[in-house]
């Protein structure tokens, strides 16, 4: 399906290239990216895509190692993997030999190639007809997951047509001034929800609890922990560059010295900001200086095990995650308000997508849930909302759980008086919990996020989350702290979701950036574009991925 695979160092030269025996010859695409956006610089080079002819090449850099890894694909062709693809072959080739990553690269390429043309399985028969809010085909796919996996029906089809499988994201790239420089992604995509296929209508099918999680021994439905079953990433060794380095005898500063400086390099490599990992570094090296290394226990464990520690130290909660337990807790003593949790963040990173995973949760504990669409300025987020709160009520129905509603009042309106009206609609009716939609903005804007003050006292959330995204690096610190700043003196973060960890392989840095700027723990981690992709983090799991 690629036409070219190719890693070169900024110089010019090859390192290692693929290219499939029926492709035609594409290195002019290749010779075109180095002139238009490394030399000319007629294309932005925060960008990730670049377009010619009737090619598109998605590429990487490697700054550290000075590579560049580019794959080239005919446009017409959906391979929404091939930023995944990229991604961790910039991760992995410094970690292999040649020989270790050309298998890599082939089984690798093979799986992602045998999923893209895998037949969808046979399920069992949806029902005729919803109610929905019809949405552009490239912006639902992108942008409003459901239970399972949604199929078009046209008005007199007869049979189901697969939808394109979910979108892989690719890093995003943040200006000094906190804007998001790769305004293309999925996520910013303006959305038309106007009108759809003529006589189409989106059609839910049932999902499957038992990989998203099950009820405890006193009935609430519990999510599962991410990281238990998942494969991992291939490596040569953890922390191989220090076995040889010292051992069996008093560790000195300055053996740390020659250590922490490639330890602090492994870190950065896989998201976690230089700040955060000079601090880690300085753990280890208090912790280790004037302790002996027992015979049988190499200094390559030594180091591992108390980056473990320091790492496990920042990510282990201060505060209770049973947010269901303080939900029902509400309920019972709240006096009538409902339990209001309000999701916030920067544009892009998924706040309506992962507020709605947290109310398919909620509903699987039969709580009767009012959504508030309070993003009042985007075009298109209002209907983006109903169409996940129509899906929603319908999954709700069908499973026999809990009962979903939407409260909105338009476009222009002020976020925090709609918020406010939200809570009141939802005392008057009964509803449990009020979940609030709001804006995107960014970090360093004053002005937009000065309004988050005013929206949270108006609103009063008994929770505030923040969305964060996996792919967003080291800006995630100053991210985290904005936000956890901009809610006034007596107000904070109480938990952070973040978003696509399925897209970053190891490179799960953020988790620890967000964590160690404001000591706000991690609730939840989306891992796909499905309501059942929400996952609960084990601390055990990001500490492995982290230090091997």
């Amino acid at each position: 399906m690629i036409d070219h695979f190719v890693a070169f160092t900024k110089g010019g030269i090859i390192k290692w290239q693929h290219s499939p025996s029926s492709a035609a010859n594409v290195t002019h695409i290749v010779n075109d990216l180095i002139s238009d956006v490394f030399i000319e610089e007629s294309h932005p080079v925060q960008d990730s895509t670049y377009s010619k002819d009737i090619y598109t090449a998605r590429w990487a850099v490697a700054n550290d190692q000075g590579l560049v890894f580019v794959c080239i694909y005919k446009t017409l062709l959906h391979l929404p993997w091939v930023g995944q693809l990229v991604t961790q072959a910039r991760q992995l080739y410094p970690q292999l030999d040649e020989n270790e990553f050309a298998a890599w690269f082939h089984t690798k390429l093979a799986s992602l190639e045998a999923e893209t043309v895998k037949p969808e399985p046979t399920k069992a028969p949806a029902i005729e007809k919803i109610e929905s809010v019809e949405t552009d085909s490239a912006a639902s796919g992108a942008s409003t997951p459901i239970g399972g996996k949604t199929r078009r029906r046209g008005k007199k089809g007869k049979k189901d047509e697969p939808v394109e499988k979910k979108k892989k994201g690719v890093m995003r790239k943040w200006g000094e001034d906190g804007q998001a420089l790769d305004v293309g992604s999925d996520d910013d995509e303006a959305l038309d929800f106007s009108s759809g296929p003529s006589g189409a209508q989106a059609v839910v099918e049932d999902v499957d609890l038992a990989s998203y999680g099950g009820a405890n021994k006193q009935g609430d439905f519990v999510l599962k922990q991410l990281g238990d079953d998942e494969p991992p990433i291939p490596s040569k060794s953890r922390f191989g560059f220090l076995k040889n380095i010292m051992g069996g005898k008093t560790i000195t500063q300055e053996d740390m010295d020659k250590v922490t400086a490639k330890v602090e390099e492994q870190l950065m490599k896989k998201n976690v900001a230089k700040e955060v990992a000079v601090h880690l570094c300085d753990q280890v090296s208090r912790s280790l200086v004037g302790c002996t290394t027992n015979s049988w226990t190499t200094v390559e464990q030594t180091v591992q095990q108390a980056m473990a520690d320091a790492l496990r130290k920042i990510l282990t909660p201060s505060a209770s995650l049973d947010l269901l337990h303080e939900v029902q807790r509400h309920k019972k003593l709240g006096g009538g308000r409902p339990y209001v949790i309000s999701v916030v963040g920067v544009n892009g990173v998924g706040k309506s997508t992962n507020l709605s995973k947290i109310g398919f949760w909620l509903l699987q504990n039969k709580m009767r849930l009012l959504v508030a669409a309070c993003d009042t300025f985007r075009s298109g987020a209002v209907e983006q909302l109903g169409v996940h709160v129509n899906r929603l009520s319908e999954l709700a129905g069908r499973q026999g759980t809990g009962e979903v509603e939407l409260f909105a009042q338009g476009y222009g309106k002020d976020p925090a008086h709609t918020a406010e009206k939200a809570v009141e609609y939802g005392q008057k009716h009964g509803f449990d919990v009020v979940l609030i939609d709001t804006a995107g903005r960014r970090h360093s804007d004053k002005r937009l996020m000065g309004d988050l003050e005013k929206f949270a006292k108006r609103a009063r959330p008994n929770k505030i989350i923040m969305v964060g995204e996996a792919l967003v690096g080291t800006d995630s610190v100053q991210q985290a702290r904005n936000f956890n700043d901009a809610f006034g003196k007596d107000r904070n973060l109480d938990f952070f979701l973040i978003s696509k960890c399925d897209t970053v392989g190891d490179m799960i840095g953020s988790i620890v950036n967000m964590t160690y700027a404001t000591n706000i723990p991690v609730l939840f981690v989306g891992t796909g574009q499905h309501y059942t992709d929400l996952r609960t983090l084990s601390v055990d799991w990001a500490v492995r991925l982290l230090t091997q």
